[in-house]
């Protein structure tokens, strides 16, 4: 049976993704933030708690977790101010969709890389919008999205550099219907919940323990960087 460890799993793409696992007899742990409600999580997965942005939280997150995993995927994201301007954000903006988005994930995914099983899989939640390739749309602002996303493929992919042991999967999850992927029912997205996170269980599915480093969407196609 595989495993893995979800961050980011009490809502959204986490708790759906969770669930498809579970179905397709996956073992799961998945992570929300303390308070948060965890009650559709528990029923496919067993839960532990960590915020990425608290760096207090990663140790006793790695005491509750015990095992190791086939897999560790770091979901947990923000969209950021809904103005999404390089030039309009605040200094506190910035660094707290930086923090949330890229620095907080890849610090805890360092943290976690012993508790991976030999040549297992690391997997970020990363978006099209990371690809320094195809940001040729003018006037769309997502400048800090962007950038946030562009780090956290810059960074995970040092992983692999320094560990050719391991898969390291960014997954662009498509235009998704959770409240993120919606601005909370501002604008209409491309594609369900269920349809992504079937995507993303089968780009697990052929690429898991691969050795390689990929950027991908959840069909399985490639992304430029």
């Amino acid at each position: 049976m595989p495993s893995i460890l979800i961050i980011g799993a009490e809502r959204g793409l986490g708790l759906g993704l969770a669930q498809t696992l579970k179905s397709q007899g996956w073992s799961v742990t998945g992570t929300s933030r303390v308070g948060a409600d965890t009650t559709a999580l528990a029923q496919v997965a067993r839960v532990a708690h960590v915020d990425v942005t608290q760096v207090d939280q990663i140790e006793p997150l790695r005491t509750s977790i015990g095992a190791t995993f086939d897999v560790i995927f770091l979901v947990a994201g923000i969209y950021g101010p809904l103005h999404n301007s390089v030039t309009e954000a605040t200094d506190e903006e910035f660094l707290h969709i930086m923090l949330t988005n890229c620095f907080g994930p890849i610090r805890l995914a360092h943290r976690l890389l012993d508790r991976l099983t030999a040549k297992g899989t690391l997997a970020v939640m990363s978006s099209h919008r990371g690809s320094i390739t195809l940001n040729t749309d003018p006037g769309l602002k997502l400048d800090l999205y962007r950038a946030s996303k562009v780090a956290l493929n810059m960074l995970a992919r040092t992983i692999h550099a320094d560990h050719p042991e391991l898969s390291i999967l960014s997954i662009h999850p498509g235009w998704a219907a959770t409240a993120m992927g919606t601005l909370d029912g501002k604008v209409e997205a491309e594609i369900s919940v269920e349809e992504s996170v079937r995507g993303m269980a089968m780009v697990l599915a052929e690429h898991a323990g691969s050795g390689k480093s990929l950027y991908l969407d959840w069909q399985g196609n490639p992304l430029p960087w």
